[in-house]
């Protein structure tokens, strides 16, 4: 079995050792953990915030050592800035797209299925006093606002309710990895959260 640990560096392959206690009771159809729980939640363009441009190069939020693989919302929620720049892929460098773009400040918009009715943006400060914001501090900013989103939507009726948050549907931050991607200027920048 196998799983991905954002606490600790991938182990290589040549130090794997093939025993396993837990053998004999799992088959090997159940013995290997992936992605595949993992889906990507469909996006509908909002007709508020539509891109006056094409996207930009995506902002990858990865664990070190397993690029692609975003990470947890309720790890970068439950954990401080210094500890997650040690576990996130360059987790401490700035990002420099805003200022390039003139953007002190962004809107996250955040939209979900069956909570269309919903559609909040969220103000990030991305460039302060004392510079442009790092990796960690935006998936922090983006974590908590998404954090508020999911707030709201609990107590609000869901149009999809295989997307529903809440005691009968999904839960919190237990289900994300993610990515932005800069999508407009308007409303002094905006943002998609996939």
């Amino acid at each position: 079995m196998s799983y991905i640990n954002p606490s600790h560096p991938p182990v290589h392959a040549s130090n794997h050792f093939a025993f396993n206690s837990l053998s004999t009771c799992a088959s090997s159809s159940s013995s290997s953990v992936s992605n595949s729980r993992r889906c990507r939640v469909p996006h509908t363009p909002s007709a508020k915030f539509r891109s006056s441009s094409s996207p930009q190069a995506p902002i990858a939020f990865d664990s070190k050592g397993f690029p692609g693989s975003g990470m947890p919302m309720r790890e970068i929620h439950a954990r401080g800035e210094i500890a997650l720049a040690q576990m996130m892929d360059r987790g401490a460098e700035t990002i420099t797209v805003f200022s390039q773009c003139g953007l002190r400040r962004i809107n996250l918009v955040v939209r979900w299925p069956g909570y269309e009715h919903l559609e909040c943006a969220f103000p990030i400060d991305v460039v302060s006093s004392s510079g442009n914001i790092t990796r960690v501090q935006l998936a922090a900013a983006v974590t908590h606002a998404f954090a508020r989103f999911i707030e709201k939507a609990q107590n609000e009726a869901s149009a999809s309710p295989e997307w529903r948050f809440g005691a009968k549907g999904l839960q919190s931050l237990a289900i994300f990895r993610f990515y932005l991607w800069y999508i407009c200027r308007k409303m002094h920048g905006g943002l998609r959260l996939r």
